[in-house]
């Protein structure tokens, strides 16, 4: 038994003759007859009578028919959600990332579009507090943020999967005087640098707490732009803190082996220095299938 033959029947059921079924169906009369003759030796029953001037139906013929138009009804349900879903368009997956968007992400993102031409995202960078707000309020389905001990709270109502790990650290060329000092590198020494920070809430509250205890530092720069921070390093022997996983996972590939790195031992703030990297989300936020197949496929961050 198969659909074809559900619909046979109820074509037969229709028309009463199998010259004019056949024609309906675009069929030939001896495959149609054929059909009927298999189906209903493997049900055991009598389906139609055949006269000479066409069929009737049995008292059996009638039960299995009306059963084959309920089968066929459904397979026009079916037809018909599927074409629905074909032409579907699922709103964009509204994505808060945290600072520049990393080089991981970037390369899921292509790679998952590539497989599934109709996933569309909104992707927008901004500070890890500004995305905890965001999925908060429902401005974002969902965010990539750094979190730190100090700030843990914040999460407070909110999913976090975690997806790696990082730790603020003092970045210079590898020119400068102190990239070969052993660690820990004195603070009178740190407190003579000129620095080029970038713009990001972590590093400010993390560099006033240090000048608050230790001293002013000279700020020279500070931008969102991870090249203006390292050109400026490099022309003016700047030095920067950066957390380490941003560096290494940042979206250009440009001279990524010419810093040096120094821990921040030095400096007694280790709920502000370390750093988790997660996925927020509202318990219970509903994603589309695709939205939700992209947020769990998001790679560590090394």
């Amino acid at each position: 038994m198969n659909l074809n033959q559900m619909l046979y029947l109820t074509e037969l059921g229709k028309t009463k003759t199998i010259s004019q079924a056949a024609k309906n169906l675009n069929i030939s009369q001896a495959g149609l007859s054929q059909s009927l003759d298999k189906l209903e030796e493997e049900l055991g029953l009598r389906l139609f009578n055949r006269t000479r001037s066409g069929i009737t139906i049995t008292e059996a013929g009638k039960q299995v028919v009306a059963h084959a138009k309920a089968i066929e009804n459904q397979l026009g349900l079916i037809r018909q959600y599927s074409t629905q879903q074909r032409t579907v368009v699922d709103p964009p997956l509204r994505f808060g990332v945290m600072n520049e968007v990393p080089n991981s992400l970037l390369n899921w993102l292509l790679q998952f579009q590539d497989q599934h031409s109709q996933f569309k995202a909104y992707l927008q960078e901004a500070s890890s507090i500004q995305i905890i707000k965001g999925v908060k309020t429902g401005d974002y389905d969902a965010g990539l943020i750094a979190i730190n001990k100090a700030h843990f709270a914040l999460l407070e109502e909110l999913d976090f999967t975690e997806v790696g790990q990082g730790q603020f650290k003092l970045y210079m060329t590898p020119n400068h005087y102190l990239a070969d000092h052993p660690d820990p590198i004195p603070i009178s020494l740190i407190r003579e640098q000129e620095f080029a920070l970038f713009i990001d809430d972590y590093i400010s509250e993390y560099v006033g707490k240090i000048e608050q205890r230790y001293g002013a530092l000279n700020i020279i720069m500070q931008s969102t732009s991870f090249r203006i921070v390292l050109e400026t390093m490099k022309k003016f022997q700047a030095v920067s803190i950066i957390r380490n996983s941003q560096l290494h996972n940042r979206l250009y590939d440009f001279e990524k082996q010419a810093m040096v790195e120094h821990n921040l031992d030095m400096f007694d703030f280790k709920d502000d220095q370390a750093f988790r990297y997660g996925i927020i989300r509202r318990p219970g936020k509903q994603l589309t299938n695709l939205q939700t197949q992209f947020v769990t496929g998001i790679g560590r961050i090394q």
